[in-house]
């Protein structure tokens, strides 16, 4: 079972309500131009999503502690060592109260910045409704124009399968190829 966002007593219960939810839940408009989120840093400093701009960017909203969110860091750090010279970037924002980032970077040997938000930031970002929970990680693919080309919760079980890595690799292959197409012309 994922990790929620707010856990409850009734987790058993939540996951099927939110399961259900999903089936019926509003689809984000895709693509539409990516707010410019600012991300604050551990160092003090901060990212904004438009800082990425002419970069495809993989945006990652994670909790630190959650499994789920660890296998996702994991696979993208192999990714990013392959696609980072053609122009792929990688950023996570724990959305867990007080997370203790630093350690979750060494501990992962991340190597791109990590910064915090609130899960209300987050939920807007990839526009969902502010009374659902959906299930972390969420994973939000931007292509070199700042346009939002595809986004995932963790109740995206085709996406969070046993082939998650050739998923993620895919988004970003085929927004970094876009790219190289369109240039070529």
């Amino acid at each position: 079972m994922r990790t929620s966002i707010r856990a409850t007593p009734l987790a058993t219960l939540a996951l099927v309500a939110g399961s259900l939810w999903a089936a019926v839940m509003p689809a984000a408009e895709i693509p539409r131009a990516a707010p410019d989120l600012p991300i604050p840093l551990p160092n003090g400093k901060q990212v904004k999503i438009s800082d990425y701009r002419g970069k495809v960017l993989c945006l990652a909203f994670i909790l630190t502690t959650c499994p789920h969110c660890q296998k996702t860091t994991q696979l993208l750090e192999g990714i990013y060592k392959d696609l980072a010279p053609k122009g792929f970037e990688v950023l996570e924002v724990a959305l867990n109260e007080n997370p203790d980032v630093p350690s979750f970077v060494s501990n992962f040997k991340v190597p791109w910045p990590v910064g915090t938000a609130g899960v209300l930031s987050a939920v807007d970002f990839i526009q969902l409704p502010r009374d659902k929970r959906p299930l972390v990680p969420f994973v939000v693919f931007i292509d070199r124009k700042g346009m939002i080309r595809a986004q995932y919760t963790g109740l995206d079980e085709s996406f969070f399968d046993a082939k998650q890595e050739q998923h993620l690799r895919d988004e970003a292959e085929k927004l970094l190829n876009e790219t190289a197409k369109s240039s070529k012309h």
